[in-house]
């Protein structure tokens, strides 16, 4: 007892919505039978047609590919030769960094080099002059005319020297990788577009000060096609099972709320996005914009197309809601609303029409439904009259 009143509980806004029409329809029917009035049915016959079953949603217009132009320097920006909008190819030129303090340090590092030359030159002579002595007092030695104690300090002093050489071509290395960085980061002064595009974003100006210390600062973002769009969709963790890659989809814009866009499903990303406790999916679909109509950033309106049936039976869903009020023999069914499914329905389901002035229900099995109509799989013949409400007569008449 206790799960069926925590369901009612939790669904009481759906039951009461629910039981609006059972409402209206026992209304009417006492009112009939007060004024001796027949009841009179609205039917609308089972019809054949395409249907499709949808998944709305929203998303974001965005490029399919966008590049963050940064600078990997500290200084102030001396030139920006773009703006937004600006059209680039990949090589060209977009802003200048102050490179005095950095043109200095390369003036340091080549001294620092000449320096280091200079002291391995020394080095490299001295060790020549020591090699000669040491040789020279080992022979001495040999014959006996030095003491060996003389020798052994000539040849230490040969090996210092060798050392000292060592010591000295390490430091040229030093320095030389030191110049070649101080080179780059000078060449880091000029900035230029990696790739062809247009200038979506423009985040620095003339005069300002960048600062690489912590993070990259950004000095552009170019999208590199804008012929080619793509849409990040926000899907439902309910509806997501039903999205699959090349499915179709459709769309509109504010800007062009009488134009219908399309696009298809590029890419379904498995990382859940969590906001009040609802988990959604982002759903990349993708879009041609030869045009140029279609602008970073817009709201689309997405429609994902999960199915699509031509040529089936199917009936409004008005008929699936009606429920009579007086079945006789039959027994009435549960007078939920009915909620939007994508796929055909295990569980049986009813629809009623008039035989002999007398409802008569009918067991059917539906299948995809668009939220107006659904599809009718099995128990309905095409042209057959269902119910979908009373019609209700005006007083006096």
């Amino acid at each position: 007892m206790k799960p069926i009143i925590s369901y009612v509980f939790r669904h009481k806004k759906i039951i009461l919505i629910g039981l609006v029409p059972l409402l209206l329809g026992l209304c009417y029917y006492i009112a009939t039978l007060s004024t001796g009035q027949e009841i009179q049915y609205r039917t609308v016959p089972a019809m054949r047609g395409s249907i499709r079953a949808v998944i709305q949603a929203t998303g974001t217009l965005e490029p399919v590919e966008k590049v963050d132009v940064g600078t990997r320097i500290s200084g102030t920006v001396t030139e920006v030769y773009i703006d937004y909008n600006s059209k680039v190819k990949q090589g060209q030129l977009i802003a200048e960094i102050d490179p005095a303090i950095l043109e200095a340090e390369v003036f340091q590092a080549e001294a620092n080099l000449l320096a280091a030359k200079a002291d391995l030159a020394y080095a490299e002579a001295e060790e020549v002059k020591a090699e000669k002595d040491y040789n020279r007092s080992r022979e001495l030695a040999a014959k006996g005319y030095i003491a060996q104690s003389a020798a052994d300090a000539d040849e230490s002093a040969y090996l210092t020297a060798k050392a000292k050489v060592e010591a000295a071509r390490a430091k040229v290395a030093q320095y030389e990788a030191a110049l070649a960085k101080a080179k780059t980061n000078l060449g880091y002064t000029k900035i230029y577009s990696p790739v062809d595009g247009v200038v979506v974003a423009k985040n620095v100006e003339r005069g300002q000060t960048v600062a690489a210390s912590y993070s990259t600062p950004s000095i552009a973002v170019i999208a590199k096609d804008l012929r080619k769009m793509q849409i990040a969709v926000n899907v439902d963790e309910a509806d997501i099972g039903s999205v699959k890659q090349e499915q179709k989809a459709e769309f509109t814009v504010d800007a062009f709320p009488d134009r219908m866009f399309t696009g298809e499903v590029s890419q379904i990303r498995l990382e859940p996005k969590t906001a009040d406790n609802v988990v959604t999916y982002i759903v990349i679909v993708t879009v041609d914009n030869d045009e140029g109509i279609l602008l970073p950033g817009m709201t689309a309106n997405v429609s994902l197309i999960i199915d699509k049936k031509d040529d089936v039976i199917m009936v409004p869903n008005a008929a699936f809601r009606f429920k009579p009020v007086d079945l006789s023999s039959q027994q009435a069914a549960t007078p939920f609303p009915h909620r939007r499914i994508n796929i055909a329905q295990e569980a049986p389901s009813a629809v009623y029409t008039l035989k002999n002035n007398k409802v008569v229900k009918i067991d059917v099995q539906k299948g995809i439904t668009d939220g107006t109509y659904t599809e009718i799989v099995s128990g309905l013949e095409e042209g057959t009259e269902v119910i979908v409400g009373i019609v209700v007569q005006k007083e006096g008449k």
